[in-house]
């Protein structure tokens, strides 16, 4: 086989995808950084609300 034979991708292409790769991964390990440092949000669920009870719901029961 020879070298100069012509790829599927150009080198242009093949740096561009390596970039997209690398910038991919950073973004990625960014937001796993983020994400040990904050809490999700549980709306109006959260912990502040969660002893509150929402009027005419009754517990679950078994139906027999």
């Amino acid at each position: 086989m020879r070298s100069t034979e012509r790829g599927a991708f150009t080198r242009e292409e093949r740096k561009a995808a390596l970039w997209a790769l690398l910038i991919a991964g950073v973004i990625a390990a960014m937001a796993m950084m983020v994400q040990q440092w904050t809490q999700p949000s549980l709306g109006p669920w959260g912990a502040d609300q969660a002893s509150v009870a929402m009027p005419d719901v009754l517990d679950a029961q078994p139906v027999a």
